[in-house]
């Protein structure tokens, strides 16, 4: 069933403060508001295996990157829409939306782990949106029902490589980091659902 809160157009504001109120996080979609489905626990340990990763490769390399979870948003200001990612990175700082300590209009790379739920689209619809942002080089999608994955990079304006990678010996290159995701580290002691 739709809810009144998924119908009627909002401002910014309102929905900052629809959000700072609500048990859930919220997205923004040019005056339209859509809850988030929660996270399984399955979904987090991904995304949080991911994240912590990223931290682990970004401290060994020379140029300097920040990286967040998903308690960070992202501003999509071509479209006016405000997401939340699975993980970020940002290069040197995080450029914030004005007023704001939580909203980042400048990643870098983004990785979102895929549930049955949103894999559409996460994969297709949210990775236009973020190829909209001038700093986004770079889309990493997680499987979370098996050992997959898939990178997508900018190599140039309008030009999109994909590399995926499969199995405990998998590799993502992470072109715009000059580093590398293995899937076996990421994965390392998952225990996937067996149910259907």
């Amino acid at each position: 069933m739709t809810t009144d809160i998924e119908t009627r157009k909002y401002s910014i504001e309102e929905y900052f403060a629809l959000e700072a109120a609500a048990k859930e996080k919220l997205e923004y979609f040019d005056g339209k508001i859509r809850p988030m489905p929660g996270g399984t626990p399955l979904h987090n340990e991904i995304a949080l295996k991911t994240g912590a990763l990223l931290l682990a490769l970004v401290k060994q390399l020379e140029k300097k990157y920040k990286v967040y979870n998903s308690d960070m948003k992202i501003w999509v200001g071509r479209l006016r829409h405000f997401v939340y990612p699975d993980a970020v990175v940002v290069c040197e700082k995080p450029e914030l939306y004005p007023g704001r300590k939580d909203i980042i209009t400048n990643p870098l790379l983004v990785v979102e782990v895929l549930s049955p739920g949103t894999e559409d689209y996460d994969r297709n619809d949210k990775f236009l949106e973020y190829r909209t942002i001038p700093s986004f080089r770079e889309y990493v999608c997680l499987r979370q029902d098996a050992i997959e994955g898939v990178v997508f990079y900018r190599e140039q304006e309008g030009l999109w490589r994909e590399f995926n990678a499969y199995g405990q010996e998998g590799i993502l290159p992470l072109r715009s980091l000059g580093a590398e995701l293995r899937l076996g580290e990421v994965y390392e002691g998952v225990e996937f659902d067996a149910s259907p």
